[in-house]
């Protein structure tokens, strides 16, 4: 099982290491605007779409079996026209979320803009993302409804990490700890 966990890691440190930039704003306490949220899988197929308020209803729900965690879903912001925008670069900002019913599911942060969902047990809930901002939130998307279908062994979870190379670093960002409301 530790195994497992080091390649998540080094997964997260991987996708983190594509998206991090050292690029500094000129105003460090800028508010972030967001009309819009996307979220992405790996392939860049949309998982979950959301535009001033209203939420697209032609994806499928967001679903991740008990005892297993989902795909990595990376954030993407949209700006008054619609158009995809940069998360902020800045230390200031980071990915929050408060979720309806913990007791069945949890998050894992992955990277400074990405995470996976973690089905806790089977039922459904709902997940608000937000962009923290100090001690309260610049944006944050509708509560987003996630099914967590039956608990299944580790094997058997459809997300594997077959990812057996060692050469990225086996860190974890835990900079990212969520709030409650």
């Amino acid at each position: 099982m530790k195994i497992k966990h080091l390649s998540l890691a080094a997964l997260c440190a991987f996708f983190a290491a594509c998206s991090d930039s050292n690029s500094t704003s000129t105003d460090q306490h800028e508010h972030f605007e967001a009309e819009g949220w996307n979220l992405y899988w790996p392939d860049w197929k949309l998982a979950y779409s959301v535009y001033q308020g209203k939420e697209d209803k032609s994806l499928e729900t967001l679903r991740v079996n008990a005892n297993c965690l989902s795909e990595h879903l990376t954030v993407k912001f949209l700006d008054d026209e619609k158009k995809e925008v940069s998360a902020p670069k800045d230390d200031e900002h980071s990915l929050g979320w408060s979720i309806g019913d913990e007791s069945i599911l949890d998050i894992e942060a992955c990277g400074s803009w990405g995470f996976h969902l973690k089905g806790v047990k089977e039922g459904e809930t709902t997940l608000t993302l937000k962009v923290k901002h100090h001690d309260h939130a610049d944006a944050r998307t509708p509560e987003i409804r996630i099914i967590v279908d039956k608990a299944l062994k580790a094997e058997d979870c459809p997300f594997q990490d077959d990812d057996d190379d060692d050469e990225h670093e086996h860190h974890h960002d835990h900079e990212h700890e969520h709030d409650h409301e």
